[in-house]
């Protein structure tokens, strides 16, 4: 059986993309919390600084009469705390009494404040009743008696001003980190690009190396893909020469037992019949040896073998069978798509082909379809699958599993077709492929399925 062919996966570069992208997303996100995060201690940390500073603007100028209530001698310094609404409040508070500032008037739910202890500084943030901001200091006045009277001056804001300037601060923060986020996958989208672009070039010339075009690497490419496309070369070159050397080798062994057989046939010939049972055993012993060597001259094939185009050789096959079997009258239909190719090698096409169609030929009852159709989708090239059926009696099925089994003859197992069906299992098997045997649902004989797999 075949292996599944693995799903396209991702590219290099959109991993990269991808990978590099969301550490880039997350290490800015994590910035702007950081960034925010900051701005808005340091916005509170200046809201409490400008709090302080209207408290002792408001010490400057606070006085205590003889009963103990504070009193404002002059005019208050900042002009919003005598606006009503504006925003910014004040207050002094005795046990006698309280002073609050013009700013709040009118106001429905001023800032709440109250004695603290002396000596005591008190910043809170927005509360549930009133939503200010509130600074608040506790000191001890002394009065022209002698006493020393709790004072605690407070001053409160709006928090809608540091809302503001949060908002305004978080829109232009997130809108400059965006963009810099852009500008950076930019960069390196186009570093990427740059730094994949040899690994793009050992692809096409490995496509160019497929088709023909090329017999090897470039060796112009980095340091760091030097060992690599330096292997690729002496692997190919390596291929190139162990399956010339194996051709070499079988050609000069079946020369050298040429001879001493043809020696052994011509005398047992001429010794007369009482050597016609060694004479059988010779006869079996060629056709041994050539089988052997036609299986191991199969065995040389190399791993990146040219594209065939698949139709061509059916449709010229079906030519010669029509034209060889005239008595009785043979009809070959044939069908598929002119493009398809295989990666096979083109004599092991003609001779898988060939025996299948022959053998259809010679058992089936004058009628064949051979049919050629894209198979299953590869990452790189589909798969295909050629199918020769015949009208003839076919093959029973007890017996189909074994007729395609590796390394059990056809021929000693079922007469007619069993030792075509044997060589082109292996022909199949030997490119990894799968050779299928069922009954034909319209010509109603044997049905062969030739399943190539994707690239």
């Amino acid at each position: 059986m075949v292996a599944e062919a693995t799903p396209s996966a991702p590219s290099l570069l959109l991993r990269l993309l991808i990978s590099a992208g969301l550490a880039l997303l997350v290490s800015l996100a994590l910035v702007g919390v950081a960034v925010d995060r900051g701005f808005r201690g340091a916005s509170e940390g200046a809201m409490q600084e400008r709090l302080a500073s209207t408290v002792f603007l408001l010490l400057s100028t606070i006085d205590l009469d003889p009963a103990g209530e504070p009193t404002i001698s002059e005019a208050l310094a900042e002009p919003r705390l005598d606006q009503p609404g504006s925003g910014l409040y004040a207050g002094a508070i005795t046990p006698s009494g309280d002073w609050k500032s013009p700013s709040l008037y009118g106001l429905i739910e001023p800032p709440r404040a109250r004695l603290i202890e002396r000596n005591q500084t008190l910043f809170r943030g927005p509360d549930t009743a009133g939503n200010y901001y509130v600074y608040a200091m506790g000191l001890g006045w002394e009065q022209p008696n002698g006493e020393i009277l709790d004072l605690t001056l407070w001053a409160a804001e709006d928090p809608e001003r540091y809302r503001a300037e949060v908002a305004a601060f978080r829109t232009d923060l997130w809108r400059w980190l965006v963009l810099a986020a852009v500008l950076v996958i930019a960069a390196q989208v186009v570093v990427l690009v740059l730094f994949l672009r040899p690994l793009r070039r050992v692809a096409q010339e490995v496509r160019d190396i497929e088709a023909g075009e090329r017999t090897g690497l470039s060796a112009s490419y980095p340091r760091e893909l030097q060992p690599l496309t330096a292997n690729l070369n002496a692997l190919l070159a390596t291929e190139r020469d162990n399956a010339r050397h194996y051709r070499e080798a079988l050609a000069d062994l079946a020369h050298a037992l040429k001879t001493p057989l043809a020696v052994l046939r011509t005398r047992l010939e001429t010794a007369g019949g009482e050597r016609h049972g060694q004479l059988e055993e010779l006869t079996r012993m060629e056709q041994l040896v050539r089988r052997q060597l036609e299986r191991a001259a199969r065995s040389t094939r190399r791993t990146l073998n040219q594209p065939v185009r698949v139709m061509p050789v059916v449709q010229r096959l079906a030519d010669s069978l029509e034209r060889l079997y005239r008595q009785p009258a043979v009809v070959i239909e044939v069908d598929g798509d002119d493009r398809l190719t295989a990666r096979v090698d083109a004599r092991d096409l003609m001779e898988l082909i060939g025996n299948l169609m022959d053998n259809a030929a010679k058992y089936g009852r004058g009628r064949i379809r051979a049919t050629v159709a894209r198979g299953k989708a590869g990452p790189r090239e589909a798969g295909v699958e050629i199918r020769i059926e015949d009208n003839g009696p076919g093959i029973d099925p007890a017996v189909q599993d074994e007729l395609v089994t590796r390394g059990v003859r056809g021929d000693e197992r079922q007469e007619g077709q069993g030792l075509g069906l044997s060589i082109a299992a292996q022909l199949v098997e030997a490119y990894g492929g799968r050779l299928e045997l069922g009954r034909s649902g319209d010509l109603g004989g044997l049905a062969v399925r030739i399943v190539l797999p994707p690239r």
